[in-house]
């Protein structure tokens, strides 16, 4: 079994030309960046109280990551971060 670390968060989604175009809905899986760690990390979004997320939306989510891919010391509340997909960052959000 995988050991797992689960976030609450607060997330926007960005809407502005080079954002995604679609809703995603849980299960979306895009790569997380936290400020001063050497690598992205990959995370699970579970939406809270929604069926979809859309772009320009700004929401609580549960997200879940695999323990030991970075330090544990980013998952703090207050920490911010940024999420994307091929690249193109797509949105920001923060730990609660």
């Amino acid at each position: 079994m995988v050991d797992l670390i689960n976030i609450l968060a607060t997330i926007e989604l960005f809407s502005d030309e080079q954002s995604r175009k679609t809703p995603f809905k849980s299960g979306y899986r895009p790569l997380f960046n936290f400020p001063g760690a050497t690598t992205k990390i990959s995370g699970s979004i579970k939406l809270i109280d929604m069926d979809s997320f859309s772009p320009g939306s700004k929401g609580d989510v549960e997200i879940s990551f695999i323990k030991g891919m970075i330090d544990d010391s980013y998952f703090k509340s207050g920490v911010k971060f940024t999420f994307d997909e091929g690249g193109s960052v797509l949105g920001e959000g923060w730990i609660k």
